[in-house]
């Protein structure tokens, strides 16, 4: 469905708006306006989420940030103002400063100012190899460009679109872009045109018979449906093409599962809410009458854009539309969370996170500036508080997370970063209030540091709602509060083991500590236990997803992948822990040991999922095997180095014996 609207678009026309009639961009900058927006349910691909989230979701994936400066330059979010192309005067915030509009102000500025929004640097492409095979002027290699940029290229983009689609095998880069970049411009397009059903339903061509100006489609749609029974072909009607491309506009996608439904029925047994694209298609294809309830809801729609350029009409507009919306979800039983998740949109947990355990990795390298001195002391205590408080931040937005979701927190490769992170943080703090020797809170810092950097990465990639509806397979909270957490807390307890043993090396190669050091022993005490803790978590939670497994598809063990990947590392542990009870590996040795661990983990965590196959397939992201390769590629030369020191001292152990 999703190719034919798009194809169907391609011939689509943004409406112009006379100058007059324009309201000021100042309006949807307005604090009250933008709160009245951000906090509208509305009803997306099977969830029920704050319009901020669909706005801050469609500008991440056109231009992989959630805020955008009206510039005339994209490259560096700098550059002069953009001018108004209604007043002919530069947007400026006071002090000539470039305005900058959050995602919701942003979705304002396209639907009611269109004239503006086609001029915003908005398109991030990262090859401009597309851009010149498009005939198009290029910027720099990575940059961002405008709808007008664009435009003049439309014919060729759609054409190429249709093109690379139907080729078999991989896109080149420049193929992939350009597909990517089709869409988004089709997306933004139908995104400008949204409200063009209400500007001009017809375009310019004549009015069907029994309709007069001025138009409002809420009581006019039941004689534009007799006039197109009356009418013949429909696609021979210059009318009805015109009335086809608002309609187009009015979905605001053309994937059915991101159409705008903004409309919650009275009718509770229909679980899907209903939007002025899909009221108008149900129409035109006859499989549904408009009903006076969807009528009713069309004519509120349409007294929001009516009232403009009035600012006071238009707020009250705003304010009743978004006051029915909530009473209606309300006694309907839905959207009890949009609150919650407007304050998590808001708190940012995450990002705030990241930055905390940066600040805290600062405090901890100034520990070792001076050991046991008055600088030192203060030093760790301000990491503890700044790294205590970056773990609050992380594990609370997982609860969050859960509470928005009412589901345990881990469903999805990108909450897998979030939840292992915050374990990692929550072990390294843990360890360093048993030891007090300032290792847990480099472990605090450096894996959840970093696992809040891939995830908030990996967000910015995906570029879609990062709170996804369950699939039918995982709803089954027991399973998914037992078997999930335990074994992610199985993949947390080996990583961290992993990065002992990877500090343990790096400070061999630095000098700091050596073979039987009393701080090369401790080292590996709490590598050790961090292996066993893992060798429990792995095969707990393995278990319990073989029972699970046998539940829900009839077997316990299937070798898919992913159980193999949980298999080779409760394997591994077990190696470890026997072959150090054993004495065929000691101090080094362990440490070697782990860094094969931290490979084997990360390939069940993220490498499984690359190979596309098995029923734990998910998550598939493009450009994850070069990071794996890189990490596996870092284990392996500490690994050689490590393999290297115990021969170096074997050597030195067997002289000191053969001179005896």
């Amino acid at each position: 469905m999703s190719r034919t609207l798009f194809a169907l678009a391609s011939a689509f026309i943004l409406s112009a708006s006379q100058a007059a009639d324009l309201p000021a961009l100042d309006l949807f900058r307005d604090a009250e306006i933008t709160a009245i927006y951000d906090a509208i349910p509305v009803q997306e691909s099977g969830r029920i989420k704050p319009l901020q989230k669909v706005a801050n979701t469609r500008l991440l994936s056109f231009r992989a940030r959630q805020s955008i400066w009206l510039t005339d330059n994209g490259e560096m979010d700098g550059g002069k103002p953009l001018i108004d192309p209604a007043t002919q005067k530069p947007i400026v915030k006071e002090g000539d400063k470039p305005v900058k509009l959050t995602g919701t102000q942003w979705l304002l500025m396209t639907w009611f100012r269109p004239d503006i929004a086609r001029t915003v640097p908005l398109f991030k492409v990262d090859n401009s190899s597309a851009i010149a095979e498009l005939g198009l002027p290029t910027k720099a290699k990575r940059d961002q460009y405008t709808y007008a940029e664009i435009e003049p290229a439309r014919d060729v983009l759609m054409k190429k679109m249709r093109e690379y689609r139907e080729l078999p095998g991989k896109l080149s880069p420049e193929q992939r872009m350009i597909v990517q970049l089709a869409s988004s411009y089709l997306d933004f397009e139908m995104m400008m045109g949204h409200f063009d059903f209400i500007r001009a339903p017809f375009g310019e061509a004549e009015l069907p018979a029994g309709i007069t100006k001025p138009i409002r489609l809420s009581q006019s749609l039941p004689k534009v449906l007799e006039a197109l029974k009356a009418g013949g072909a429909p696609m021979q009607l210059p009318w009805f093409r015109e009335f086809f491309k608002t309609a187009l506009g009015a979905m605001m996608s053309g994937n059915a599962e991101s159409q705008l439904r903004i409309f919650p029925l009275t009718d509770k047994t229909k679980e899907v809410w209903s939007g002025p694209g899909e009221l108008f298609f149900e129409a035109m294809n006859g499989s549904a009458t408009p009903t006076a309830d969807q009528l009713q809801w069309l004519a509120t729609y349409e007294d929001v854009f009516l009232a403009l350029p009035d600012a006071a009409k238009f707020k009250a507009a705003s304010q009743t539309l978004l006051t029915k919306i909530q009473t209606t979800a309300k006694e309907r039983g839905e959207a009890q969370q949009v609150g919650l998740e407007l304050h998590s949109i808001k708190a940012d947990y995450f990002f705030k996170a990241q930055w905390a355990f940066l600040v805290g990795l600062v405090l901890v390298g100034l520990t070792w500036i001076s050991p046991g001195s008055r600088f030192d002391k203060i030093c760790k205590l301000l990491a503890w508080l700044v790294l205590g408080y970056a773990t609050v931040l992380a594990v609370v937005g997982v609860i969050v997370r859960c509470l928005i979701m009412q589901r345990p927190p881990i469903t999805t490769l990108y909450e897998t970063m979030l939840f292992i992170g915050s374990a990692c943080a929550l072990f390294g703090l843990i360890a360093e209030w048993m030891t007090k020797r300032g290792l847990g809170l480099l472990i605090a810092a450096v894996a959840g540091g970093a696992c809040m950097f891939l995830s908030i990465q990996f967000d910015t990639a995906e570029a879609t709602d990062n709170l996804q509806q369950l699939q039918a397979v995982l709803i089954t909270n027991f399973w998914l509060s037992t078997h999930v957490p335990i074994i992610n807390l199985g993949y947390a307890a080996c990583m961290v083991a992993a990065l002992i043993s990877m500090i343990y090396f790096i400070q061999r190669i630095f000098g700091i500590t050596k073979t039987g050091q009393e701080n090369a022993r401790f080292m590996t005490k709490v590598a050790y236990g961090f292996v066993a803790t893992g060798l429990l978590l792995s095969l707990v939670g393995t278990v319990l997803g073989g029972i699970w497994a046998n539940y829900s598809w009839g077997r316990f063990w299937g070798w898919d992948p992913k159980e193999n990947g949980a298999l080779m590392i409760v394997l591994m542990c077990l190696v470890i822990l026997h072959a150090r009870l054993g004495g065929y590996i000691r101090e080094i040795g362990l440490h070697c040991c782990n860094l094969i661990l931290g490979c084997i983990v990360i390939f069940s965590w993220f490498g499984v999922n690359q190979l596309g196959v098995g029923l734990h397939a998910y998550g598939f992201t493009d450009g994850t095997w070069p990071k794996i390769y890189a990490f596996w590629l870092f284990q392996i030369a500490l690994l050689c180095y490590g393999m290297f020191i115990a021969w170096r001292e074997g050597r030195v152990v067997k002289s000191k014996l053969a001179a005896y």
